[in-house]
């Protein structure tokens, strides 16, 4: 019994080691891109999403009650790549979920906010540019 326990925690540990974890930091701009309302938006948004969504998945910790952004995560990475699938497709599963929800924060930000909708009128013709943008430069991916 007690070397079942030993290969748990041994089990644990090292398909924790092998997981990278993923950062929100605020990206940098050029000074006339600068849109500080939407950066910390995002990096709100993201480090919630990293603790709450992310990295239950990507350790593969079952939960009793896992959260809907969990449960989206892990359904469409199972879908997608079966049960069995590396830290970069959950990336690339996480930037589709985590950007779709980002667009309807920012475009609702927007509408609400004259100032930041005067600002992002002046930098983007639309939604989907805004979302070009931002995306690459916050994406779960790790740089190459």
């Amino acid at each position: 019994m007690r070397s079942f326990f030993l290969i748990l925690i041994a089990l644990y540990i090292s398909s924790c080691s092998s997981v990278e974890k993923r950062e929100a930091v605020r990206a940098d701009h050029d000074l006339d891109m600068r849109l500080p309302a939407i950066d910390d938006m995002i990096v709100t948004h993201k480090k919630e999403y990293i603790e709450r969504c992310y990295m239950p998945v990507i350790k593969k910790i079952a939960s009793n009650s896992p959260r809907p952004c969990e449960t989206a995560l892990q359904q469409l990475i199972e879908r997608r790549y079966s049960v069995t699938y590396t830290q970069d497709q959950v990336d690339m599963a996480a930037d589709e979920l985590f950007f779709r929800d980002m667009r309807e924060r920012i475009s609702k930000k927007v509408k609400t906010e004259p100032n930041l909708r005067k600002s992002v009128q002046k930098r983007f013709n639309s939604m989907d540019e805004v979302m070009a943008y931002y995306q690459p430069k916050y994406t779960f991916r790790k740089p190459e």
